[in-house]
């Protein structure tokens, strides 16, 4: 499989109907959005929202209850839900569209820290479950 290509700009955009009352998305649909629905490029840009966000230890990622029992089960059965985030892994599938947050925040947020589509950001295994465990908010 080669490598997928991000562009190195991305506008970061928003499907209006994606977007639930309280100004919540996941983040798989802001990256659909951002790709113009194209599915690898989507996962692509999906791995790097998500690898940034752990980074950087953003605490405004939210789930709910039953989505977040879902992603623990998960890695219960499967660490790799939490630690395969490569541009091209299904398990990236999984954790964005379970992963929301508030839009307008989001977009100032990757400016305010400068996110760069080009970039590698690779957070280590041990900062991924910290992150997901302890800075995801369940409600």
């Amino acid at each position: 499989m080669t490598a997928v290509e991000l562009p190195p700009e991305i506008e970061v955009k928003l499907n209006p109907a994606d977007q639930d009352e309280d100004g919540f998305v996941s983040i798989w649909n802001i990256a659909s959005a951002s790709t113009d629905g194209d599915l690898e490029q989507t996962r692509a840009l999906a791995a790097q929202f998500l690898c940034f966000l752990c980074k950087r230890n953003c605490d405004f990622v939210v789930t709910s209850s039953t989505n977040a029992e879902y992603l623990d089960e998960w890695f219960e059965r499967d660490t790799k839900i939490l630690y395969d985030w490569n541009l091209d892994s299904e398990k990236v599938d999984v954790i964005a569209q379970h992963a929301e947050v508030p839009y307008e925040p989001f977009v100032s947020y990757l400016e305010n820290q400068k996110f760069n589509p080009k970039t590698k950001y690779a957070p280590r295994r041990v900062d991924r479950v910290e992150w997901f465990q302890n800075q995801w908010s369940v409600g």
